[in-house]
C-alpha cells in the first residue's frame, strides 16, 4: 500500500526524507518518478528523449528484467546506466547544456 501510495505522490513523497527509510523498490519508483519529472534530456545510444520518453522505456526495461532487479542499485547498474543491447552509458543533458552519465546523476539524484 506505501508503494502504491508512492507512486501517486510522485518525487515530493522522498524529497525530505532519508531513503533509508524506504523499501528498495519505493526508491525504485521514486527514481522514476524523478526521471519522469526531471525536465532534462536523455541521450541514450546518441538519440535524445524527453523526460516522460525516459521513465517509460525505463519502466518497460524494469518489468521485462522480472524479479532479477531487486534493489535500487540493481535498478541504476543494469536499467538506468547503460543500453543493455549496446553497453554504451546513458547520459542526461541538463537544462545549462551540460552533460553528465545517467548513473552519476541517479546516485546523485538518490542522495539528496
Amino acid at each position: 500500500m506505501v508503494f502504491l501510495s508512492l507512486l501517486w505522490l510522485g518525487p515530493a513523497s522522498l524529497t525530505h526524507a532519508s531513503t533509508d527509510n524506504y523499501s528498495e523498490q519505493e526508491k525504485i519508483s521514486y527514481l522514476l518518478n524523478v526521471i519522469g519529472d526531471s525536465k532534462v534530456i536523455f541521450v541514450r545510444n546518441g538519440v535524445e528523449y524527453p523526460d516522460q520518453e525516459a521513465k517509460a522505456h525505463l519502466q518497460i526495461k524494469l518489468e521485462a528484467a522480472g524479479g532479477t532487479i531487486q534493489t535500487v542499485d540493481d535498478f541504476i547498474n543494469n536499467i538506468a546506466s547503460h543500453s543493455s543491447v549496446t553497453g554504451e552509458p546513458y547520459y542526461v543533458e541538463l537544462p545549462d547544456g551540460t552533460m553528465m552519465e545517467s548513473e552519476k546523476w541517479l546516485r546523485d539524484k538518490l542522495a539528496q
